[in-house]
């Protein structure tokens, strides 16, 4: 069985990739072609649901193929990074690196052999030619077209080079890089599925490098050769490759190759309207999921703001977004990251899990952050007050819950009716197990009940009253102690709430209480009551 290995000229190539007989009409064949320069963000979440969209449509093949021949600002770990987030989201593809495939390998250094062929060809065909100049030069052509007022770029000067001079120096060993040579005068248009035609001017571009020096390919011949010998039918990658098209619209003709269709998507915006960057630590896949995103929400979110529904609909499935989009729906300028929409789909999904579904994402949830070392944090809206856990919290509330499952589903059940991700579930269960719980000092007491002595008062009559009631009945006993006190119902009811869990803000009273349990409140308010002296903090 012949093999990549094996293949010693382009005709080899050909036979070992032959066009996808055996797909259904009209499917689609496309890839996601990430680079391991940064982990995987935002970005590339929205480029793989596209891509799963297009294939789920279309009954075709999804790939991914790692572009990693950016060998310098390759990041360890990246690559693993992306298999991991797309997992994750449950955009996997059909075919690819990690998931298998007959049109491998999908890491472009693997496959250099290939580049240099097509290289060759574009050389002998007088398409593309031998470049000698030093990077000393090429910096001061470039200062001096700067300097000049002219768009930098490379001057052609070993355009016209004499084929055997050429030769001569290759037999040397001389460095050099192989360029596309592009014709003058000519104007080069494209189609965009999202923008309509596009052309360009001939005059505009430069001779662009193919192939470096030390063998590795640049984007423009890597990306052309392999979407054609995987047999790619639509290319969908941002806007910021538009400028590239017309290069890679010539290297498909002096190759023969026939072209596929172009979908460049938008880049994605903050508030501000700036684009987001990979490099911008809080718009990481990892970032996301930290807060406890679930991942069909934050697809959701994705396809929603790349796409208006028909209907108006803000919360439906990735298969419904497959079966209703078409490319001349999709925006031509970048929407925005907006965080309260991303909070609401996902409340709209959690809401919708049953006691056993929470438990279990829950549970996977609480499994990235310990496996991984992270901690949680709950700050994705900007206004919400930061708070972060370490993760030995995380071990010890995993253990917790582990050794009591039924009174960890109470908690988690009445905790996530007021919680929009698990990042705040997380922070809400806490304070019902007593390593998460801090009783509150003294002062705090204070900004609600100034005087310590109807603190104490407010604790007692509480203490005594819920002795012998029922939860349902927390309210009226909390009013009433007010009323007995001559105090504002806020004041006893703060106090009891930070008394119970520590927290200013929980479920109603008597929800907290059930849940606790009588020996729990009265163990708490207990530790309360009896701290010694106003500027000390009581642990519970």
């Amino acid at each position: 069985m012949t093999t990549f290995a094996d293949c010693k000229t382009l005709e080899d190539f050909e036979k070992l990739f032959p066009e996808r007989a055996n797909l259904p009409a009209g499917a689609e064949v496309t890839r996601v072609a990430p680079s391991p320069t940064g982990f995987p963000h935002i970005g590339t979440a929205m480029q793989s649901v596209l891509h799963k969209a297009v294939t789920l449509k279309s009954h075709g093949v999804y790939i991914l193929r790692v572009e990693d021949t950016d060998v310098a600002r390759t990041v360890p770990g990246a690559v693993e990074g992306i298999v991991d987030a797309l997992k994750w989201l449950g955009t996997c593809p059909s075919e690819g690196l990690t998931f298998g495939g007959d049109y491998g390998p999908y890491l472009q250094t693997q496959r250099l052999p290939l580049y240099k062929l097509a290289a060759d060809k574009l050389v002998k065909d007088g398409n593309a030619y031998h470049c000698f100049c030093t990077e000393e030069r090429i910096n001061l052509v470039r200062k001096t077209q700067q300097a000049q007022g002219v768009s930098p770029g490379y001057d052609g000067h070993c355009r016209n080079l004499d084929k055997a001079e050429a030769e001569k120096r290759l037999a040397a060993g001389e460095p050099n890089v192989v360029r596309l040579k592009v014709p003058k005068n000519e104007t080069i248009t494209f189609h965009d599925l999202v923008r309509g035609n596009i052309s360009f001017e001939t005059s505009v571009l430069d001779d662009g490098v193919l192939l470096k020096s030390d063998g590795i390919p640049t984007y423009h011949l890597a990306s052309v050769v392999d979407d054609h010998f995987m047999r790619i039918t639509i290319v969908i990658r941002g806007e910021e490759w538009i400028s590239s098209a017309p290069k890679h619209v010539l290297i498909y003709r002096f190759l023969g190759y026939k072209m596929p269709r172009f979908l460049h998507t938008v880049l994605l915006r903050d508030k501000q309207k700036r684009k987001i960057s990979k490099r911008s630590g809080d718009t990481n896949i990892s970032w996301f999921r930290r807060q406890g995103l679930l991942p069909e929400a934050f697809c959701n979110f994705l396809y929603r703001i790349m796409w208006a529904h028909p209907e108006g609909k803000d919360i439906y499935p990735l298969s419904e977004f497959a079966e209703k989009v078409t490319y001349e729906a999709l925006p031509s300028t970048g929407p925005v990251v907006d965080m309260d929409l991303l909070l609401f789909i996902n409340g709209k999904y959690m809401s919708a899990l049953t006691k056993d579904q929470l438990r279990d994402q829950f549970g996977k949830y609480l499994d990235y952050l310990i496996d991984n070392n992270l901690s949680a944090s709950n700050s994705l809206h900007q206004d919400m007050p930061f708070k972060d856990t370490v993760p030995e919290d995380l071990v010890k509330l995993k253990a917790a819950m582990k050794a009591d499952p039924a009174y960890a589903d109470n908690v988690l059940t009445v905790v996530a009716q007021r919680c929009g991700r698990f990042g705040e579930i997380l922070f809400g269960c806490n304070s019902y197990y007593d390593f998460g719980y801090v009783a509150p000092t003294r002062e705090r007491l204070t900004k609600e009940c100034p005087d310590v002595a109807k603190q104490n008062e407010i604790i007692q009559k509480f203490l005594d009253a819920f002795a012998n009631a029922q939860p349902t009945e927390v309210e009226g006993i909390m009013k009433g102690i007010a009323k007995d006190l001559g105090l504002k119902d806020r004041a006893v009811f703060m106090t009891i709430r930070l008394a119970m869990t520590g927290e200013e803000k929980t479920p109603p009273h008597g929800e907290v209480a059930a849940l606790l349990g009588k020996d729990r409140v009265r163990k708490r308010l207990t530790t309360v009551l009896n701290s010694a002296a106003p500027s000390q903090a009581a642990h519970g």
